[in-house]
C-alpha cells in the first residue's frame, strides 16, 4: 500500500512566530516544575516530541498548524486583541496544555507510554494551567463554566471507552468527544468573537480536520495497531465478519485483505473529503488563510490502479 502524506503548506511569518508561543508556553510550563524535575522534564519532552536534544525546543515539530493556528485566524478575523495581551497568553498556554495533554493520555491509556513521578507532576502541571486558563470565559460567555464542563466530561468519557465501536461513524464519533480537550479552547473563543452559529460552525470545522488527521494517523500507524490489536478507524474498512478479530490473525493475511479493498484509495479519499469539508467551512467563516491551509493539505491525487510498487510497511 501506499504511504500516504498530507499536501505541503508552507506556513506565514506569523503563523511561525504563533507555532513559537506555542512552544513558549510548553517551555513555561517546565520552568513552572520544582527545579529538580526540569532538566530531566525538557529531556523527555524532547525525546517524546521527536526533537533531536541538540536543537532548538520544538514540541510542536509534528504537529499540523491548524491544530493551533485556529487561535490565531479566529482572533485575527474578529480584529480584536494584540498578541501581547495578557488574555490571549492565558488562551495560548491553555490550547498548548490541551494539546500536551491529550497526546499523553493517548499515550498513557494505550500503555505505550509509561508512568512515572516526573510524567505525572508535568501531567498535573499541565492540567493546572489548562483549567486556570479555561476559566477565561467565564465573565465573556452566559454560563461558559458549564459548557467547559460538558466538554471536559465528554473527554474523560471518551478516553475510557477505547473498545470497538460498531460503525466507523461511531468510531468518528467517539473521537469527536476525544478533542473535545483541545477543541474547546477554540470554540469558546469563538463564542467570544463571533455569533453562537458561526461558533459552531468553527467547533464542526475544526472537528473535521481533527478527523482527517486522525484517519491519516490511523492509516500510518496499522502495522503497529495490528500488532497489538489496538482498536484503529482502519478496522472499519475490513470485512465485517474480519473486524472483530483483526488482531488475532496473521498480519499478512490482513495486509492482504487490506490490499484486495483498496485501503490506500479509500483512506486518501474519505481524508481529503474531511479537509475539503472543513476548508469550505473556514471559507464561509471568512477564515481565509486557514481554508487555504486546509486546502494545501489534501492529499495528492494518485492514480491507484495504475500505481505497481506500494511502499507502507507491511
Amino acid at each position: 500500500m501506499l504511504k500516504l502524506e498530507f499536501g505541503k503548506y508552507e506556513a506565514s511569518m506569523e503563523e511561525e512566530s504563533f507555532h513559537k508561543l506555542f512552544n513558549g508556553a510548553i517551555l513555561n510550563l517546565c520552568n513552572e516544575l520544582p527545579a529538580s524535575l526540569r532538566t530531566e522534564t525538557l529531556r523527555f519532552l524532547k525525546e517524546y516530541s521527536g526533537c533531536a536534544i541538540s536543537n532548538n525546543f520544538d514540541f510542536f515539530n509534528k504537529y499540523n498548524g491548524p491544530c493551533y493556528t485556529i487561535i490565531y485566524w479566529i482572533n485575527e478575523r474578529a480584529h480584536n486583541l494584540s498578541w501581547d495581551d495578557p488574555w490571549l497568553t492565558l488562551l495560548i498556554q491553555s490550547h498548548s496544555s490541551a494539546l500536551l495533554l491529550y497526546s499523553l493520555d493517548d499515550h498513557l491509556v494505550d500503555k505505550s507510554l509509561r508512568t512515572s513521578g516526573t510524567l505525572l507532576q508535568l501531567r498535573t502541571q499541565a492540567w493546572e494551567k489548562y483549567s486556570q486558563a479555561g476559566r477565561l470565559f467565564d465573565k465573556e460567555i452566559h454560563k461558559a463554566s458549564l459548557v467547559r464542563e460538558e466538554f471536559i466530561d465528554k473527554y474523560f468519557r471518551s478516553i475510557r471507552d477505547n473498545g470497538f465501536a460498531d460503525t466507523l461513524e461511531d468510531y468518528l464519533t467517539r473521537f469527536r468527544s476525544q478533542m473535545a480537550i483541545w477543541s474547546l479552547q477554540p470554540y469558546l473563543l469563538a463564542r467570544s468573537f463571533l455569533s453562537r452559529a458561526q461558533a459552531e460552525s468553527v467547533l464542526k470545522m475544526y472537528e473535521s480536520f481533527g478527523i482527517a488527521w486522525r484517519l491519516l494517523e490511523d492509516y500510518r500507524d496499522l502495522g503497529k495497531d495490528i500488532e497489538s490489536g489496538s482498536v484503529s478507524s482502519m478496522i472499519y474498512f475490513l470485512p465485517e465478519k474480519v473486524q472483530l478479530d483483526w488482531g488475532k490473525r496473521a498480519r499478512v493475511e490482513i495486509f492482504a485483505l487490506f490490499e484486495e479493498s483498496n485501503l490506500d484509495q479509500k483512506v486518501s479519499d474519505l481524508t481529503n473529503s474531511y479537509l475539503n469539508e472543513a476548508a469550505q467551512m473556514a471559507a464561509k467563516l471568512h477564515l481565509k488563510e486557514y481554508a487555504h491551509c486546509l486546502s494545501s493539505m489534501r492529499l495528492p491525487i494518485v492514480n491507484f490502479s495504475s500505481v505497481e510498487h506500494k511502499n507502507i510497511k507491511t
